[in-house]
Parts: structure tokens; sequence; C-alpha cells
């Protein structure tokens, strides 16, 4: 049966310091739809790498990247960037600063910390 959603994680690949690797999503469009289900299937891959992240799944694959820093990247290819920018901004401030993941990064044995970027069609647009 063919799969009918992305992956979770496209790649994996080493960041632009000694100390940071990447988790690469691939968001494709255009979407169809409704929109708020294409963030919702966003969320799920995202919150899907921090767990993976904060549980050792990459440290496990990828043993140099252990007490490194990791960023979650997205990268948009034919998704418009008003159809995500105020998702990703909001997602990406907040997600450590409340509820469950309040602090879950902080003296983590498998990362020092979890960023995130976003790019639309392979340009890069934000960091945080």
């Amino acid at each position: 049966m063919p799969r009918t959603e992305p992956p979770l994680v496209n790649f994996i690949a080493r960041g632009n310091t000694p100390n940071e690797w990447r988790i690469v999503l691939v968001v494709s469009g255009p979407w169809e739809g409704a929109i708020p289900a294409h963030l919702r299937a966003l969320q799920n891959r995202l919150y899907g790498c921090i767990d993976g992240a904060l549980a050792g799944a990459v440290a496990q694959k990828f043993p140099e990247s252990k007490g490194k820093s990791l960023v979650i990247q997205v990268d948009c290819y034919n998704v418009r960037r008003s159809d995500v920018d105020a998702f990703f901004e909001m997602f990406s401030t907040s997600v450590f600063t409340a509820g469950g993941y309040k602090g879950a990064a902080t003296g983590n044995a498998y990362v020092s910390g979890i960023g995130f970027a976003i790019t639309f069609n392979s340009t890069l647009s934000s960091i945080h």
C-alpha cells in the first residue's frame, strides 16, 4: 500500500557548526484542501522530531550528535509562505515555554538544545 503521509523526517545532517545537527523536514505543495489540516500534520511531524530527539533517537542513529544542539529545519517547496509563517513562528517560539515541553531540553542527555529554522523554496528565512 502506498504511503499517503510524508515521512516524519526526510534527512539528518551536520549543521553549520561542529556543535550543530539538523533534522530536515520537507513540506511539498501546493496544498489542496483545508490549510489547518496541513498545519496539524506539520505540527505532528515537529512534535515527533522533538520527542525523538529528547528520547535519544537521533543520538542513537548518529552518535556524534549526542550532546549537540539540534535544529529542526522545515524546507517548504511550492507552499505559500502566508499559509505557514504565523503557525511556524508561534510554534517555534512557544513550544518550550509552556506545557509538557517546558524546559524539556534543559539537562537532556542527548541534546544541548533544540532550535528551529524554515526555508521557502530553498531560501533560509528564519531561525529560532
